[in-house]
């Protein structure tokens, strides 16, 4: 199966998701309070999954939100564990953004480096 890009417009309760598949960098930006939390994560997770399988393409996800409820939480933990399963994992990294005053936004990112065993940057800007 070939895998698509897969990109989702931002509305004021769920991020923008660009998942490219052969950029080397994908995104998900902005705040992160879906009313069904599986119905908005399953299709990124799908391709997380389909990605890690088959793709040896160097992936930069970069994640930046303003702001993310706890079942959004559980997902991107979820995508990170995908991606740490995947036998080209030493190819992927996550840049975790976030502004340099939100300390929750910083705190959240340091929690998933530590929980994490993919390349990380956590960027304070």
């Amino acid at each position: 199966m070939e895998l698509k890009d897969l990109i989702i417009a931002k509305t004021d309760e769920t991020p923008e998701v660009r998942l490219v598949t052969n950029s080397g960098l994908s995104v998900i930006v902005g705040r992160s309070l879906p009313e069904n939390a599986f119905d908005f994560y399953h299709p990124i997770l799908e391709w997380m999954k389909t990605y890690a399988a088959s793709s040896s393409v160097p992936l930069n996800l970069e994640l930046k939100f303003d702001y993310f409820n706890s079942s959004s939480g559980r997902y991107l933990f979820e995508i990170l564990h995908v991606l740490e399963g995947s036998k080209y994992k030493e190819n992927y990294k996550i840049i975790w953004r976030a502004d340099k005053d939100d300390d929750l936004m910083i705190e959240k990112g340091e929690e998933f480096q530590k929980l994490s065993d993919l390349e990380f940057e956590l960027v304070a800007e």
